[in-house]
């Protein structure tokens, strides 16, 4: 969910891998040389040890997930309609002050969680935004 926030606030930029077909060989982040990334399951794999890695590193997870995405992979491969769905839906309550549902207790858990992730890693880029532009 992490790099689809990032992906919506930044804009589905391109990469170095933008309409590259599998087999391909990139950068492997995690192991610091390159590698074959057979199919979409070895992006998911690498991502999920980028996702341990910057939480043992104590970094932000989206952030630095999103930005080592890049050197490995096209950011379309990631982008997962569900959770964009859900980031339009989190724009909409928070632009209109309206909860998603009648009540905290009729709204499900997960939905609440999700937006949780997505105001979180929202801060964090607009915090980012902000630094960046004050340099």
């Amino acid at each position: 969910m992490r790099i689809n926030i990032w992906i919506s606030a930044n804009g589905l930029t391109k990469t170095a891998y933008h309409n590259v077909d599998f087999p391909y060989k990139a950068w492997s982040v995690s192991n610091k040389k390159k590698r074959i990334y057979q199919d979409i399951d070895d992006v998911y794999d690498e991502i999920i040890k980028l996702y341990d890695l910057s939480k043992e590193s104590g970094f932000e997870i989206g952030e630095s997930l999103y930005f080592e995405c890049a050197f490995f992979t096209d950011y379309e491969l990631l982008v997962d309609i569900n959770i964009q769905n859900r980031i339009k839906e989190y724009n909409y309550c928070k632009t209109f002050s309206c909860p998603p549902y009648p009540s905290m207790q009729e709204t499900p858990a997960e939905i609440i969680e999700d937006f949780m992730i997505i105001e979180h890693e929202m801060n964090k880029f607009i915090a980012k935004e902000n630094k960046d532009v004050a340099k």
